[in-house]
Order: C-alpha cells, then structure tokens, then sequence
C-alpha cells in the first residue's frame, strides 16, 4: 500500500515535465538494484484509458511496474520513470495514472533558411522525445533552400540546395533520401511522427531557380540570400507545375510514412498571376470569379490546393497547411494549422476542420526573442517569454462556448531558422521553451502552476548541462530598453530585471561575478565612473551570459551655435552604387552622387525593393547636416543605421552586425540646440536580412523616458 503524503511533499518530491494527469505518492522510496524483473513493463490493450499512449506507473517496496495500452504508452512511462529516478538510485514510491491531453504535440524543424545536420535532428528528436512529444514537423522546401532529395528533379539539390550570401561563401546542403529513412526510423523508435513540408504555391524560390519553366514567366532565376518572400512562386496556370507536385510528392510519401503531408499554402503573393495569361486562362476555365470575399487569384490558390488534396489522396495522404489554405474555399478533409494568431483555427474548427494550434502571437514562434532585444541574440522579433508559453491554452473559448473545442487535435511550437546562426543558438532558442510546450501539449490545464513548473525546469536543465545542450537564461536587463553604456552627468541609478524571477550577482570590481558575488538587491547609484558586471543565477549555481555596463560621468555636448533661419529643413547626402558590407569597404576614389533627403526615413527608399532580388542594386549613402535638440537632457540614441556621428564624434557603429534592431544604443549628455549630425547607411544584405527592408531613422529618448522618438523632417538641416 502507498501511504499518501501531503500535497506540499508531492510536488517537492516530483520532478516530472510535463506534469502527470494523477499523482498519489507516498511515503518511502524504492533502491534500484539492477537486479532482474525489478523493472516490470506489461502491454495491456484493455487498459481503460482515454488514449492509447498513457500509462500506469507504480513504484513500491515490491519494485517498479508500468502497463499501458500501446509500445508508445510504455516508452512515456519509461520516460517518467527516468525522471523520478534520484542522483542516489531512489525512486519514490508513487501511482501515475497518465495520458496526454491532445493527439498532436508538434515541435517544427526548419533546415531550407539554416542547414541541420542528420546528427543535429537526431538530438533534438532524442530530448523532445523524452518529454513526450510526438510529431516533428520537418520544413523541407522554401525560397532559401530545397532540402530533399528528389530523384527525378536533380537539380532541385545540385541547384535549389545552395545559395551564395552576400558577405561572401555558400550556405547550403540537403537530406538524401537514405538519410530521410534514417531519421524517419530514428524518430518512430522513439515515437515521433515525422509530418514533412513541401511548400507550394509559394516559398517556391529554390525550386525556381533549378526548373525556370514552374513559374509565370519561366525566367532564369538568380540568387536569394535574403528572408522574407519572393514574389517568384509555381505557376498554376500550366499543367507543369502539377506535373511536377504529382512526381515529387511520389517520391515524398514512399520515403514517410506519416497520415499527414504538409503542403504549406502560406504567404504567397499573386502580383504575377494578376498578369499571367496562363493563370487568367486557368481562372476562366475554371469559373473562378472574385466576390466580397475572395479576389479571383485567391480562388486559384484555393484550386491549386484542392489539386495538391488530390495528388495526396493518390497516394494516400491527407492534406494539412497554414491558415491561408482558408482563403478561397477549403475541401472538407483538410487540417488547418493555425498560425496568424488564433483566427484561422477557430474558422477552421467552426466549418468543421480539424486544426492545430499553432499561433505565434500566443507563444507558439520560437524564433521570438526571450528578453531585450538589445541584449538577446537577434531574432525575427516580437517577445515570447517562458511564462507566454505556459501559459497558453491551445483550445480557444469561442470552441468551447460552440462545442468545436474537439477540431483542436493537438498544438505545434515554430522554430524558423532565419537567425539561427549555429546549433548552439537554436538550442539557446529551443530550451527551455520546449519543455513548457510539452506540458501544455500533454498536462490537464486544471493543474497548471508556473511557479512548480519553473522548479522543475530548473532539473530539466541540469540535464541538458549533462548532455552539453545550450539553453536560455534570462540575462539581467535595464527596464525600458538595456545599454551597456549609461552616461549622467550628476549622479546615476542603474536597474536590472529579469524576465523570470532570478537571482543576480555583480561585481563593480572588473572582475567576472561568480554565484557568491554580491546579490542584486536594488538600483544601483553612482557618482562617479563604473563598472558593472552581473549576471543571473541559477537555482543550481549557472549563470547566465555576463553583462559589462560602463557608467560613465560625461560633461554637457554643447549646442553648434548655428541658427535654425540660416539653414534649410533636410540632410544633405552623397550616395555610391556598389555591395559593401562595412563603411571602411567604400573606396577612397568611390563615385558618389551628390543630393539631398527630407528626413533620415528615406535613406533606405533609394532603390525600390524588388521582392524577387533579381534586379535590386546596392548602395551607400550618408547624410550630414544638423539636428535639433528639443532640451537639455542625457538622451539615449538608437538606430540601424551602420554609423551615427554626433558633433564629429562616432556614437552608434553597428558594424557587420545584422542590423533587424537596434543591439549599440549610446546615451549622450546634450544641450538644447542643433547638433552636427552624420548618418552611414549601407544598402545590403547581412546575416539575410536585408537592410533596406528596415528603416533609416535616428530615434531619442530621454533616460527618464521608456517610449523613443523620431528625429523628424522638422528637426533636421543643412546649410
């Protein structure tokens, strides 16, 4: 008999993710011995449990037992079982009845923007795996790279797998089709279903470039070594494109096994089939006329869908695609997976659809920074702490309160690779997200509490430690926006955070902190010149990346003296044509053209942008003048721009960095007045991102602001 303990011993003495459904423990532990049948595992397909992959684990002082319906309800017991496992051997007496709450507990894998390596897949399906998650969904095709082999489309790998990047050298490289059955049978030991992606109508690039005649204009395609899409994609006016679908998706479903293929469906721009007589040819045939809802080329995305439906069917699959497959009408047996926040899936869910959950403003994009954009690793954008993702219920309540919530069959987390530069950094990104993903995906909402959670994923973590796994730990942050750099004039007080609750320690010494450095209790104040470096601490002693903040005491910038109605309302510029990835990379004899701009905004705007990239130029420009000061204040100063000059001195150098957001703000002490300004921009492409996507501007804020400003057309002049 298990002798229960009290709630509070129950959750001290558990250290399960995610969190079993019921949980009796009681009061003893069993020593593993190794000896045989101490360790008993029984399929029992009459066990009553709500779904095939739960369990019932039992430990007691006559050993270790665990039944479940299936091989997968067995392998997710053995998984708990070896978290309950005690560095000494113990394991404490316990009854686990289990299951998981949806089918579909996705994790996403995207090798088209940054390549993975067999080996790299294999890890990550080996941890998820152990947390009882069990779908991979592995995005193989896309502007940026085509990552399959395709036997009779071999250049679709010679051609569609590589790309040159800007800065110099070529990325690339792709799974052969034995490399694809390893995986897939590396997974399903471990009872991952492998969901592949081929990606049409759109993110249709790579395959483009290696086979011209499956576009509109069946042109010879350049290079792509930017993010975002491209206004290049399948042309659904010819037969060839589906022609082309029919043979690869053959080739794709012998190699998987899974129900489901993804098909993609997502952000395809129509601007060429507006004008392509093949398509308009195709909307005519086929009585696709534009209503209040749809525009005619959405219903012919619509029908190329329902065309990809029908190949699937061909050869056994089911369809599933991102909310857009919405638009335009879907066929009754297509699964939604819902992206664009939780909309797509509730329509989906309403008309009957099946969907998955998967909505990056809820938590579900992994590529979403973890704290400060300024102190992160740069990413795509927005916020998606730990705490957003434990947070978020996968079935919305307009289902409930319509009885659809059954539709919801599971939900996915997103890890787009766009700025995922090395596996140490997709790690960094993953974990421990991953592991409140797995919770939501499997544990009842009833018994969610963040604060357990977060002590269990603290073991998690050593864990990985043990595997030498990378992982996120929340650095220690300014509130407003962080710098490394913080100048006063008087007296200054520096504050940290964090965006879960951490210890910090710092020193002011210049020396590295360590877990018994000096804990941070409270703003820090300064009269004079510092040092600061903290860092966060772990429950377990690590800590995370160290901070060094510089305080530093800087007299007044003193105003030019120049008169606002002897000047002209502008910036003056002279601006070169060429691929330069650093101001010092312009040439001392460059050609540059001499102008003027209203405002810094339109630095970006001298070329217009070419989704395609095929026929976009580079440039540099810079853009001298003054600036207007509105007060006498410490104002801190942002900007993507590469360079920012301030009365001859270099304040903002942003270098080769990828210039999404803003990672060298500097404060300044300025007077009220103008300023001498100079402005570096650089038309190029770093690290994908395309610079001239992003904007030009030159933002303010006073240190006792969080909101920045923009220096606009009013505030800016030349003589």
């Amino acid at each position: 008999m298990i002798k229960l303990l009290a709630a509070a011993a129950i959750a001290a003495s558990l250290n399960v993710i995610p969190a079993p459904v019921s949980t009796e423990v009681g009061d003893g532990v069993y020593k593993m011995t190794g000896k045989k049948n101490e360790i008993v595992l029984r399929v029992d397909r009459k066990l009553d449990l709500p779904s095939k992959e739960g369990y019932v684990l039992t430990v007691d002082a006559r050993g270790i037992k665990a039944k479940a319906p299936s091989e997968a309800g067995l392998f997710y017991a053995r998984q708990t079982l070896n978290q309950l496992i005690r560095p000494d051997g113990t394991v404490p007496y316990v009854k686990i009845v289990d299951y998981p709450r949806f089918a579909w507990r996705g994790f996403h894998v995207d090798p088209c923007r940054h390549f993975l390596s067999v080996e790299e897949v294999k890890k990550e399906i080996d941890i998820l795996s152990q947390y009882k998650i069990n779908t991979m969904h592995w995005h193989l095709t896309d502007d940026q790279g085509w990552r399959i082999e395709i036997k009779k489309y071999p250049r679709l790998t010679e051609v569609g797998a590589w790309r040159g990047e800007f800065e110099g050298g070529t990325h690339g490289g792709y799974y052969t089709q034995e490399q694809i059955r390893e995986v897939v049978a590396y997974a399903a030991e471990r009872f991952i279903t492998i969901v592949p992606e081929i990606e049409m109508p759109g993110h249709a690039m790579a395959a483009i470039r290696s086979y011209p005649e499956l576009s509109c204009t069946m042109e010879t395609v350049g290079n792509f070594a930017n993010w975002g899409t491209s206004d290049l994609v399948y042309c659904p006016g010819k037969e060839t494109m589906f022609t082309f679908m029919d043979a690869v998706i053959a080739e794709v479903a012998a190699l998987f096994p899974s129900e489901y293929i993804h098909i993609g469906g997502d952000e395809c721009p129509k601007t060429r089939w507006a004008k392509c007589p093949d398509c308009q040819a195709r909307i005519q045939s086929e009585g696709l006329v534009a209503d209040e809802q749809f525009s005619a080329e959405e219903k012919l995305q619509s029908y190329a869908v329902r065309r990809a439906e029908t190949i699937l069917a061909k050869y056994g699959r089911k369809l599933i695609g991102w909310d857009e497959i919405l638009e335009g009408g879907l066929s009754p047996n297509a699964t939604v997976m819902s992206w664009r926040g939780e909309k797509g899936g509730i329509a989906a869910a309403l008309e009957g659809h099946d969907v998955i959950m998967t909505p990056g403003s809820e938590g579900m994009y992994f590529d979403h920074y973890q704290g400060d954009s300024r102190v992160e690793p740069v990413t795509i954008g927005k916020l998606t702490t730990l705490e957003k993702v434990y947070r978020y219920d996968p079935v919305p309540a307009a289902l409930k309160e319509n009885g659809k919530q059954q539709h919801v069959k599971g939900v996915q987390a997103n890890l787009w690779s766009e700025y995922i530069y090395s596996d140490a950094q997709r790690d960094y990104m993953l974990f421990p997200r991953a592991f409140a993903l797995a919770e939501i995906a499997w544990s009842p909402v009833a018994g969610k509490d963040f604060d357990d959670f977060c002590r269990r994923v603290d073991i998690a973590c050593r864990l990985l430690d043990e595997r030498g796994v990378n992982y996120h730990i929340p650095m220690p942050e300014q509130p407003g926006s962080s710098l490394d750099r913080v100048v006063f004039t008087d007296r200054a007080e520096v504050s940290f955070k964090t965006t879960r609750p951490m210890k910090m320690v710092y020193t002011l010494d210049g020396s590295e902190p360590t877990p018994d450095s000096t804990p941070y209790t409270g703003a820090l104040s300064f009269t004079e010149d510092a040092v600061i470096k903290i860092a966060s601490v772990t429950s377990y002693g690590k800590l995370s990346p160290v901070r060094t903040v510089r305080v530093v005491r800087e007299g007044w910038m003193p105003a030019c003296g120049v008169r606002v109605e002897n000047l002209h309302p502008g910036l003056r510029t002279r601006m070169v044509w060429g691929r330069y990835v650093l101001p010092s990379d312009i040439p001392a004899d460059a050609a540059w053209e001499y102008g003027m701009v209203k405002g810094l905004k339109e630095l970006p705007l001298q070329e217009p942008y070419d989704r395609s990239m095929q026929h976009t130029r580079f440039y540099a420009i810079e853009a001298w003048g003054y600036v207007d000061v509105p007060k006498d204040a410490v104002y801190v100063l942002s900007s993507v721009c590469d360079q920012v000059w301030m009365d001859g001195r270099l304040v903002i150098d942003n270098g080769s960095d990828v210039k999404k957001f803003s990672r060298h703000d500097n404060s300044l002490a300025l007077k009220a007045g103008l300023h001498e300004l100079k402005v570096v921009f650089l038309s190029n492409v770093i690290g994908g991102w395309y610079s001239s996507r992003g904007h030009g501007d030159l933002m303010y804020r006073r240190v006792d602001e969080e909101e920045f400003h923009t220096f606009r057309e009013n505030r800016v002049f030349y003589e």
